[in-house]
């Protein structure tokens, strides 16, 4: 069976880390870039965890889950728009918000869509390093089961993005120890000012941003709580 080729974005099977880390390096200089002014960089450069075949797993259904998940949220919304008539109904959402956040978790594990991941935002002077050291982590199996870094800054922000990967957002021991490996490697302190993040792609597939309607925390762990122990 003849698989279709991977994107040039994309690390290939057997190509050795340095070269694919020279093929394409996060920032080029402007006098430096290869790509041809009619091929436009790619928003997205990748790597996979070879000690995972399955790599990002793509067969979740997101369709079936933005569906459900939607119709959670549109429960909630309404029940809260109830309570706001009722006297002391108040009192009744928050614990509603709780229920909302594990059913939300149980439909992404049951549709297949429970990735999420670690944030980093290296500078453009910082980020070709950042990411040598992130995909050796991943060639080496000792963070998620991939990652990607921008090849440009996101929003006006000269600021790179680098998510690292784990396949499941429930496990939480698995992605305190993907955690653990970014502090073993330098790239993330317990007393960081303000840490990192991680996010579900549960939530970016239903539009749950910071300050949403729902009152949710859109990144469910922060760096310091979890080496902190909370």
């Amino acid at each position: 069976m003849t698989h279709p080729p991977l994107p040039p974005s994309t690390r290939h099977p057997h190509e050795p880390l340095p070269h694919f880390l020279q093929r394409l390096p996060p920032f080029q200089p402007p006098h430096t870039t290869t790509t041809p002014p009619h091929h436009p960089l790619p928003r997205w450069y990748w790597i996979t965890n070879p000690y995972n075949p399955a790599g990002f797993d793509s067969s979740g259904d997101v369709e079936g889950f933005t569906r459900a998940g939607a119709a959670l949220l549109g429960e909630f919304r309404r029940a809260v728009e109830c309570a706001a008539q009722e006297e002391g109904g108040w009192g009744r959402v928050e614990g509603w918000r709780g229920v909302l956040v594990r059913e939300i978790a149980a439909l992404a594990r049951g549709f297949g869509v429970a990735g999420g991941k670690w944030m980093l935002f290296p500078s453009e002077s910082e980020v070709n390093e950042v990411w040598r050291v992130v995909c050796e982590g991943v060639d080496a199996g000792r963070l998620g089961v991939g990652a990607k870094v921008s090849t440009s800054g996101l929003q006006g922000d000269p600021a790179r993005l680098i998510c690292v990967y784990t396949r499941d957002f429930t496990d939480v021991e698995d992605v305190r120890r993907v955690l653990e490996g970014l502090v073993a490697m330098g790239l993330v302190r317990a007393d960081m000012p303000r840490g990192i993040t991680y996010k579900c792609d549960a939530y970016t597939h239903l539009g749950i941003y910071e300050n949403n309607e729902y009152g949710i925390r859109a990144s469910i762990y922060g760096s310091s709580e979890m080496l902190a122990g909370d």
